[in-house]
């Protein structure tokens, strides 16, 4: 499997991480997981007292690094996407590049609260506006504009101000191979269903459905939740 992911909890906080791999199988899954583990340790082996969206900043950095290093030795490509969020006093702060989404559930809806950097929206923009020969180019949509390589990131989310949470907030972080069946419009039964179940395995439920769903060039899917 390419993506990795790692939830930990401190007395008064939670990092979730999901790196979703790329340059095949091997290097993907490689990349994937030497981005997740470089970045959680750097991130609570960092004792200085810059701010939180800093620190996640630095974190990403190191990570990067630690992917190119990786790949730098082996002589091979890879890389992959990295989606962090980090829940402390009622908030949350994120830092992402690429494409994996970052979701509140609340009162009923799904918000993204993420950037995506896949050409997805670049060329949903150029198809909206009517442009011929736009809709082949929705099939490549999964293309990343930045990713972790170990090279430049030329686009990276990472809010300056957190994000307030309210009860009953429902936080997904997951790899893209949910987007079929989180973003499809209107809203699925079942993936509602899923989310209003309050008390259920979120992640492991909404992974399920993406299963069940079974199309023959299905992504890999990973998920982390976390319930306010």
């Amino acid at each position: 499997m390419e993506d990795a992911h790692l939830v930990r909890h401190y007395p008064d906080a939670t990092l979730a991480l999901v790196c979703d791999g790329m340059g095949g199988h091997d290097y993907g899954a490689l990349a994937a997981h030497t981005a997740c583990d470089a970045f959680a340790d750097f991130f609570e082996g960092d004792e200085s007292p810059a701010d939180i969206p800093t620190r996640l900043k630095a974190a990403l950095s190191h990570a990067n690094d630690a992917v190119g290093e990786k790949m730098s030795g082996l002589g091979a490509y890879g890389g992959c996407t990295l989606l962090a969020a980090y829940v402390a006093r009622g908030v949350l702060w994120w830092v992402s590049v690429g494409d994996s989404p970052l979701v509140v559930w609340r009162a009923g809806r799904l918000l993204r609260l993420n950037e995506d950097h896949s050409m997805r929206r670049v060329y949903e923009k150029i198809f909206t506006k009517g442009c011929g020969g736009a809709r082949p180019l929705l099939m490549q949509a999964h293309s990343l504009r930045s990713a972790v390589t170990g090279g430049e990131m030329p686009l990276i989310d990472a809010p300056s101000t957190p994000y307030l949470l309210l009860p009953g907030d429902r936080i997904l972080l997951a790899s893209d191979g949910v987007d079929e069946v989180l973003f499809a419009r209107p809203l699925r039964e079942d993936v509602r269903r899923v989310f209003l179940q309050r008390g259920n395995h979120l992640a492991a439920e909404l992974v399920e459905v993406c299963r069940v769903e079974n199309a023959p060039d299905a992504d890999n899917v990973t998920a982390v939740s976390m319930d306010r």
